[in-house]
């Protein structure tokens, strides 16, 4: 009935060519390899929970099958499982960076590593092939290397660790590059191999019922019937094709967005398409991402499915469809495989276990009865799904896992602070932000797997998070987003051209909402997805809309967020944005709330609470907020006095390492007790307050608050680039509180250099452009710069008021000029720019300050987002 498994001749030189060295039979290998291909993407689908915001379901699948595999009494190791925890608890730690969450984090990974380092060596010890095109192994060095850059990750961004801990990370970051890098280039110089069996499991699948993708060493007839099959083989044979199936369900669900589908309230259901919310307006999740029609540009489907080789034409995988030769080429036949001594293992026949979650992929068997069980499809988003079916799972999970990692770790690199990426790059350890964000986007448009969510998450952060990554402030004239007329259609691809990426880069605002709105279709429990949306609109200024967004979304009975860390991050970014709309009140709360779910930094969340209700008392002094009667206005002020009296003075106490009420905080990953930046921020005002009530006795402790706290927090979350007009008119009449009839203390030099910065900013952000400027120069830069000359060096006084100030002044300078001078000539500008950015760069370096890390990577983002534009005149 169904014709036996024919055996793949160039294989036999890789491992199979003397059975009486070779301990495995041709069938325990084959299952063998097939139970390691259904372990991947068992993991991938629990990776995927997460994702959905089921990480319980997640983690309860992998734990099944953690005991599944101790019970099977099979001494074959399975590393993948301890990833995907890994990388779920990863994803939990970097969210909340919760001291106990990244801790936890730590040890998983660790414990993951070693497993993927035994993993790699079981599989190059028997010899135990994969891919069709990596040597044995090569599938858990990647795990490793992931393991190995995301641990390092954790330990970085652990912002109270120590000297210790951070030395370890850059060794793992350094280690990890160097397997990425290795294992990269090993991918390049396989590229026409991979086109090449590429294009004959596409031709294989339109011929027969199965294709042998998953299956390095074997060929798969055209028919599965035949009356003069060996009747012998047919046991096997039937248990080989249902196992094939069930992968390739796994496969087409995973791909299709069913394999983690329930009867979970969806929380975008009252969408009018998949990806678009009815209570937000954010254009660019609209039908066509918000793009007219005559804007995107829809290009000819690349069917190539594996991204990192996207570079090729369309043509060229069907010419080599009708020119190769028949014959399969396998990792053998390139790859030598070391050879190492065998021991005896066992390994069952029988049928792989499915999942315990169903999924609503068609079986291909059951299909048996049409022409053929995989059917290119030519419209765009079936090729692009159809596309990924004929790359095997673990060829799938080393590109995009290598693409994604390599891509990270590039990035972080370029991210660094100059003073250390100087040492690093001694050591040939240098980023390459640009290669890394072309990795980034090409895994996020083309890999429908963990790697490619992760990729859109490290895409939406850079682009579109609170912290400043990238200056899209610095754009070229003329070449602004809304002047872009051909724009890319990138939501259902699955590869993407060089060129196509380049234009990507200039404009990325333009395609971050499409990618965005595929991910929220793919999962819609997650409120995560939500988060980013009212982050895109709150980057394109619509703030109102995204408190909006947010505010509704949880005040909503029928929605719930299960992963406390999405919790976490959706109130603290609506506080900041109730905070940029000078609605204090509801700011406070919401800081206050962080307190019960989150750990980060009580000391922050109590400090910004008060500087919120300190805000809200001077809007009533300053008659910004009116009251019906004077009673109630008394009330008011005396009850958010209070508030911040109360909430400022607390504040302090839960700094680790100062006070009383951190006593029982642990410090980092090494057990430290250092403080964090925003720890050090939070001691230096409160010393301020407290030198001028030593001086002022009779006063209140709020009424010896200087310039604005709110206002100066708000600054670092690049609250002031995302204001709105009336907005920005009050937050200008604000700021002059501490130099207005309303203070009780006279204004302090540096406390002045610090309002006349906010006030210069402001002014840039209400289009008072030279004023701002003016002001910048004779009242804060001039106070510090002593000497500036084309003939003399750059010199300039320290600061240890507001050591920040310094630095981050040259670096808005360099904003003003590029605003002022880039119409006229472009070219002018950006040197002008660029030397007024090396300024604050050697301002910057004189020491580790508070903030220093976050002020040294506004400066090199803006210097490398101007080298860019440089080379595009």
């Amino acid at each position: 009935m169904f014709k036996g498994i024919r055996k793949k001749a160039s294989m036999l030189s890789l491992s199979l060519q003397a059975s009486a060295e070779d301990p495995l039979e041709q069938h325990d290998r084959y299952h063998r390899v097939l139970r390691q291909v259904r372990d991947f993407e068992i993991a991938l689908q629990a990776m995927d929970f997460l994702l959905d915001d089921r990480g319980e379901q997640g983690t309860e699948l992998l734990k099944n099958e953690l005991e599944r595999h101790k019970k099977s009494n099979e001494k074959v190791p399975a590393a993948i499982f301890p990833l995907a925890l890994g990388v779920m608890e990863f994803i939990e730690a970097t969210l909340g960076f919760e001291t106990e969450v990244m801790n936890r984090a730590h040890n998983t990974l660790s414990e993951a590593e070693e497993a993927s380092l035994n993993h790699s060596k079981y599989n190059q010890k028997i010899h135990l092939s994969t891919s069709h095109i990596y040597p044995p192994g090569t599938e858990f060095q990647v795990t490793y290397a992931e393991l190995t850059l995301l641990n390092a990750l954790v330990m970085l961004l652990h912002e109270n660790n120590g000297m210790m801990e951070q030395a370890k990370a850059l060794f793992k970051l350094r280690k990890a590059y160097q397997i990425l890098d290795a294992t990269f280039k090993k991918i390049k110089e396989s590229e026409e191999l991979f086109n090449r069996n590429l294009a004959k499991f596409r031709k294989q699948a339109n011929g027969s019922l199965v294709s042998s993708v998953d299956l390095p060493g074997y060929d798969i007839p055209s028919s599965t019937s035949s009356a003069n099959s060996s009747s012998s083989a047919l046991p096997e044979d039937i248990k080989l094709l249902k196992n094939m199936e069930l992968i390739y369900q796994m496969r087409k669900a995973r791909i299709e967005g069913t394999g983690v589908s329930c009867s979970q309230v969806d929380l975008f259901a009252e969408l009018n398409t998949p990806s678009l919310s009815s209570k937000t307006s954010l254009p660019s999740l609209k039908e066509n991402n918000g793009i007219p029609s005559e804007r995107l540009k829809t290009p000819e489907q690349n069917l190539t499915a594996n991204a990192a080789f996207a570079r090729k034409n369309h043509e060229s995988s069907s010419e080599d469809e009708e020119d190769e030769s028949e014959e399969f080429s396998d990792a053998g036949d390139s790859l030598a495989v070391s050879q190492m001594n065998i021991n005896e293992h066992s390994c069952g026949r029988g049928s792989l276990t499915p999942p315990t979650t169903q999924f609503g992929a068609s079986s291909i068997l059951d299909g048996a009865k049409g022409s053929s069980a995989v059917s290119i499809n030519t419209t765009e988003s079936c090729c692009s799904r159809n596309a990924h079916l004929h790359v095997s799972t673990i060829d799938e999970f080393i590109h995009s896992g290598v693409q994604l990692c390599f891509g990270i770790l590039q990035v972080v690199l370029s991210l660094i602070p100059p003073a250390i990426g100087k040492v690093l790059s001694i050591v040939g350890f240098k980023g390459d932000r640009d290669t890394g964000l072309r990795m980034l986007w090409r895994t996020a448009i083309t890999a429908r797997n963990i790697h490619g969510e992760l990729a859109l998450l490290c895409l939406l952060v850079f682009y579109d998070g609170p912290i400043q990554f990238i200056d899209v402030g610095f754009q070229l004239p003329g070449r602004e987003d809304k002047n872009i007329t051909d724009i890319l259609s990138i939501s259902e691809r699955s590869s993407i051209l060089d060129s196509e990426l380049t234009q990507i880069i200039k404009n990325p605002n333009l395609y971050t909402t499409q990618i965005l709105g595929k991910a929220r279709q793919l999962f819609p429990h997650n409120a995560l997805w939500l988060l980013q949306e009212g982050r895109m609109l709150a980057a394109q200024g619509k703030i109102y809309q995204a408190i909006d967004l947010m505010q509704s979304f949880t005040d909503d009975p029928n929605t719930k967020i299960n992963m406390e860390q999405v919790e976490a991050l959706l109130t603290f970014d609506r506080a900041m944005l109730y905070a940029f709309t000078h609605t204090y009140d509801k700011a406070a709360k919401d800081f206050l709330r962080l307190l019960e779910i989150n750990s980060w930094s009580l000391a922050v969340y109590l400090f910004f609470a008060a500087s919120c209700y300190l805000e809200q008392w001077r809007m009533i002094q300053c008659d910004e907020i009116k009251y019906d009667s004077e009673g109630e206005r008394e009330e008011k002020l005396n009850f958010y006095a209070e508030k911040a009296d109360h909430y400022l003075k607390l504040a302090p106490t839960y700094v680790p390492g100062h006070g009383h009420n951190a006593k029982k905080k642990k410090g980092g990953i090494g057990g430290s007790t250092k403080q964090m930046p925003f720890d050090k921020f939070v001691l230096r005002k409160t010393r301020h307050i407290e030198e001028n009530q030593r001086k002022h006795p009779n006063l209140s402790y709020i009424e010896c608050v200087g310039t604005s706290l709110v206002h100066e927090l708000v600054y670092f979350w690049n609250g002031y680039n995302r204001m709105t007009q009336d907005d920005l008119r009050i937050l200008n009449r604000m700021l002059h509180f501490s130099n207005g009839p309303y203070a009780k203390i006279a204004e302090s030099f540096d406390e002045a250099m610090t309002r006349n910065f906010f006030e210069a900013i402001t002014l840039r952000q209400m289009g008072q452009v030279k004023e701002g400027l003016t002001q910048l120069d004779t009242e804060v830069i001039s106070k510090y710069v002593l000497q500036d000359s084309a003939h003399a060096p750059f010199k300039f006084q320290k600061m240890t008021y507001s050591p920040y100030l310094y630095p981050t002044a040259l670096y808005e300078k360099a904003m003003f000029v590029w605003l002022l001078k880039s119409k006229d000539d472009a070219g002018r500008a950006i040197n002008e720019s660029v030397s007024w950015l090396k300024k604050a760069e050697t301002t910057s370096d004189i020491g580790d300050y508070e903030l220093s890390n976050r002020t040294s990577m506004r400066i090199k983002a803006a210097s490398e987002r101007l080298e860019l534009l440089k080379e595009q005149l």
